[in-house]
């Protein structure tokens, strides 16, 4: 068995030390703690232990806390197949949720392809790309209770300082270009509302068929390698940090692909979590969908990536984690080296 693994790799060790030695030799820069000090999980409550023989003890040895849950009481007097069950039929999206959905962003995206150019800021305003992000892009949505998040990629628009520029104007003339009908038998259904960033509104076409949108437009990120990607974090962190925020909506493939590539269950477990999130906290609850997604893949990962768990068990997981959070430090270096991050933003200082 090799516990350890490298943080900015998937290559793992049998030591701690040999993990070390590696990240030093071949990734360069500062050596991060390895992923867990206790890289050794119980299977059934994934619980951790510094040693391999504690986790047999514990094993061995089975006690109440395989019982108890931190989580509500449904979640913890349902079973595990109760509960996978209750996801499969009620939070999992149907074919007809799909249809409706693709139906939509089809006939929204044929609608800002043909108006726009017709437009005075047609060179300003024609799109790139529109692209499916939110929990419908990342298959993590939850039926009958998910929005259409779009990113429109805008063709003249290079970096987030021009973004942040011509932004109002792009929203007003997205204004203009949705009144009245969508095509294909969808219609404007709402005010349209603006966002700092975004323009939210309302499509429907028959009665009970309506379809909450969030369209945010954007740049064309050009991160087609690793080092094209440096460059682009590290202007974003180091070099622009006024308009920080303008990045976020440009980086949306990385943030769909991250959640996307992960097996049905985990997606299956987020679902839970979100289910959880609307059910039991406040309304008015600061904690965004992606923070969860994030957050519930963390909780799997630090369980060494179980192809096969217990729904509850992994829901318990999550929750631990969140109740820990002030001690939680954890980043990917999937799409980027770890040591461009700011020690600011590690430390959770902003």
């Amino acid at each position: 068995m090799k516990p350890f693994q490298c943080t900015d790799c998937s290559k793992r060790f049998k030591t701690d030390n040999s993990r070390a030695d590696h990240q030093k030799a071949v990734h360069g820069g500062p050596v991060m703690a390895s992923r867990s000090v206790k890289p050794f999980p119980c299977t059934v409550c994934w619980k951790r232990f510094t040693t391999d023989k504690g986790r047999e003890d514990h094993m061995k040895n089975p006690s109440k806390k395989h019982e108890k849950t931190i989580v509500s009481d449904d979640i913890r007097e349902n079973s595990s197949l109760d509960l996978n069950k209750f996801i499969c039929d009620e939070l999992q999206p149907n074919e007809e949720f799909h249809r409706l959905f693709n139906d939509a962003f089809n006939s929204l995206y044929r609608k800002l392809q043909t108006d726009l150019q017709d437009t005075e800021y047609a060179t300003e305003s024609t799109i790139h790309d529109l692209i499916k992000g939110g929990s419908i892009g990342k298959g993590t949505a939850i039926k009958n209770d998910a929005d259409l998040d779009c990113v429109m990629v805008m063709n003249s628009i290079d970096n987030a300082s021009q973004l942040r520029k011509k932004l109002p104007a792009i929203k007003r003339k997205l204004e203009s270009c949705l009144r009245g009908s969508i095509g294909g038998s969808w219609k404007l259904a709402s005010e349209q509302k603006e966002t700092r960033f975004s323009l939210q509104f309302s499509m429907s076409r028959y009665p009970g068929e309506t379809v909450e949108v969030d369209l945010l437009p954007t740049f064309e990120a050009n991160v087609r390698n690793i080092d094209e990607r440096e460059r682009f974090y590290s202007n974003m962190v180091l070099k622009d940090e006024k308009n920080w925020r303008y990045y976020s909506a440009a980086l949306v493939l990385f943030q769909r692909d991250f959640v996307i590539e992960r097996p049905p269950l985990v997606k299956s477990l987020i679902r839970l979590v979100k289910y959880w999130r609307k059910t039991f906290l406040p309304k008015n609850s600061a904690m965004p969908s992606y923070l969860l997604e994030l957050l519930t893949i963390h909780a799997w990962e630090n369980a060494n990536r179980p192809e096969r768990f217990d729904i509850k068990i992994g829901f318990k997981a999550v929750m631990e984690v969140l109740i820990n959070h002030q001690s939680l430090r954890v980043s990917w270096g999937d799409y980027y080296r770890k040591d461009l991050i700011p020690s600011r933003y590690i430390h959770g200082v902003f």
